[in-house]
């Protein structure tokens, strides 16, 4: 049984060992260094300590029964065409390998838009590679591509670098 549970500030360290987990398992293929630049660079422990404490950013723990696997950022965002206070940004979404093809992406998605609603959102946003096959569990979900930039990250292959942001109108 899937469940998803609201990441509460004394539980920082399993967040970020987690986090740097499920990175690890799905995008080191995208970097020349398998990504020790990039996770030192964003999945620091502060700014996970410190988002954690912030009302607008919100940290969910996904597990299948009593084993976690898998976390999900959502945050306040603004986006160009949208007023800031009507959407939310899936900011980070990871799931140890092995979990996709069971249905847990839905599972996950059913309830960030359902948390979205709560939050009296209208529209969710995110981020992809364009080459990751998450793009198209995204579109699978409603999510159409609005925009797509290069990202210039200094160990990033350069086949990879890039990015789409997706909307979602719920």
């Amino acid at each position: 049984m899937i469940t998803i549970k609201k990441c509460q500030e004394d539980q920082l360290d399993l967040l970020h060992k987690i986090a740097i987990q499920t990175y690890n398992g799905t995008y080191q293929y995208l970097w020349s260094d398998k990504g020790k630049w990039y996770l030192d660079e964003f999945y620091k422990k502060e700014s996970f300590k410190k988002e954690l404490s912030q009302s607008d950013i919100f940290y969910f723990l996904v597990y299948d029964a009593d084993k976690l696997i898998g976390f999900f950022k959502l945050k306040n965002s603004s986006l160009a065409a949208y007023p800031a206070q009507n959407c939310i940004e899936i900011d980070k979404l990871y799931l140890l390998k092995g979990s996709a093809g069971k249905g847990i992406g839905k599972i996950v998605m059913d309830f960030i838009f359902s948390f979205s609603k709560k939050q009296d959102c209208s529209v969710l946003c995110l981020k992809v590679m364009e080459n990751s096959m998450a793009k198209y569990f995204y579109e699978k979900n409603g999510f159409i591509q609005t925009d797509k930039n290069y990202l210039d990250y200094p160990t990033i292959k350069e086949e990879y670098r890039l990015i789409l942001t997706m909307v979602k109108e719920i």
